[in-house]
């Protein structure tokens, strides 16, 4: 209710649904229940890439700075956003990292330059989406 009326609705698989709010936000239901936040730094993805129609959605003021914990926020160098993470039980590759938090999944994904995923001349990556997954009880 405090984000007021979605910019859209989104049928997803096995009957869920996501809210989009601008761009960058998006919350997934399963019913009443929240299930899934998931959130993007859109200007790191391209129109070649699975997000870049995000960037033809208007943007809304104030969802581009979502932080998760005081410590995670999309823009962050990967590093800081690794080292929030230590101590958690999880795994990483190239692109993404995956941590047990509470028993519950957070999905981290890397972009470096404009685009998601790329680590090519040693940029340093950052933090490009974040998504936050709540259990099923």
């Amino acid at each position: 209710m405090t984000l007021g009326e979605p910019t859209a609705e989104l049928p997803l698989h096995a009957g869920r649904r996501g809210l989009l709010y601008g761009n960058s936000l998006m919350l997934v239901f399963d019913g009443d229940r929240l299930r899934e936040v998931r959130c993007w730094l859109v200007p790191r993805f391209t129109g070649d890439l699975y997000l870049g129609w995000l960037q033809e959605v208007r943007a809304r003021a104030g969802l581009e700075g979502f932080v998760l914990d005081d410590r995670l926020r999309l823009g962050m160098p990967r590093e800081e956003a690794e080292s929030a993470l230590a101590g958690l039980e999880g795994s990483a590759d190239q692109h993404s990292a995956v941590a047990i938090k509470r028993g519950q999944p957070i999905w981290l994904g890397f972009g470096s330059a404009d685009s998601h995923g790329q680590a090519e001349g040693g940029e340093p990556q950052v933090l490009v989406s974040l998504t936050v997954h709540f259990d099923a009880q």
